[in-house]
């Protein structure tokens, strides 16, 4: 019922006939392909059919959709501080309005079984906290992308963000959001809209941790060890941020130190 590579083939030609022209497409459309797998291995791991599986890849190519319409839509050059805390455009929400638009989804899945579930997880991946009162179903699901965007997010923030000299001294000479510390002390997700630079990024991948689910998940992260990796890439000018972000990574590494091994 679920043919993945007809589904990605549908999604880049997608991506080609919008002729985008900001550089952060093709990266995202690199994402999202990733993304896909890392939810296909987190699918296998917890035990599901193959039906299943792929179901949570097909998630995984649809999850970012939106992205696109975002870069269509606002100019290339605007910051992602800008688009996180000052645009209101979600890109779920985007991604479940475009997948609806014309019956567009049954270009990516023929039968409409699992229609409400992929919009849902679609709509959920980018929210703070899930709905309440989801069914065990859909929670599964949605949990399952979350983690899977995440795990690619903190890849990117070691080996694709942040390469050029600027970027670099932006995030080493920056301070750190009081409100996002806050967050991560308290062992929860830091809440995005309380960026004030782009250091504050690095804590926000880091308090991932505290929004990841699954023990397969955990497994990943010690295994490629993204959380000091991520925070060792820079060397902080502020005695302050430099000390913060030594704690930061020690928090973040015993929470997956006490996490992989659950089950």
């Amino acid at each position: 019922m679920i043919d993945i590579e007809s589904a990605k083939q549908e999604l880049i030609r997608h991506v080609k006939e919008m002729k985008l022209e900001n550089p952060r497409a093709p990266r995202k459309l690199d994402h999202i392909i990733r993304v896909a797998k890392i939810s296909r291995e987190l699918a296998s791991s917890l035990g599901l059919t193959e039906e299943q599986i792929k179901l949570a890849e097909l998630i995984g190519l649809l999850h970012d959709i939106g992205r696109f319409e975002q870069y269509r839509v606002f100019d290339k050059k605007i910051s992602s501080i800008v688009l996180d805390t000052q645009v209101k455009f979600n890109h779920g929400e985007a991604g479940v309005e475009i997948l609806k638009k014309d019956n567009y989804i049954r270009k990516y899945v023929a039968q409409d079984t699992y229609d409400d579930l992929i919009l849902t997880a679609v709509y959920e991946h980018n929210r703070y906290a899930l709905t309440k009162g989801l069914s065990k179903e859909k929670e599964l699901f949605c949990k399952i992308i979350k983690d899977a965007d995440k795990l690619d997010l903190m890849y990117e923030a070691i080996e694709i963000y942040w390469q050029e000299k600027e970027d670099i001294q932006e995030i080493e000479t920056g301070r750190l959001s009081e409100k996002m510390l806050t967050d991560f002390y308290q062992h929860k997700l830091a809440d995005n809209r309380n960026r004030i630079s782009r250091t504050d990024q690095i804590l926000r991948f880091a308090s991932f941790v505290f929004d990841i689910h699954f023990p397969y998940s955990f497994k990943i992260l010690a295994k490629k060890d993204y959380v000091s990796r991520m925070i060792d890439r820079f060397d902080y000018v502020r005695k302050e941020t430099k000390e913060e972000m030594q704690n930061v990574k020690e928090v973040a590494n015993e929470e997956i130190k006490q996490r992989k091994d659950l089950e």
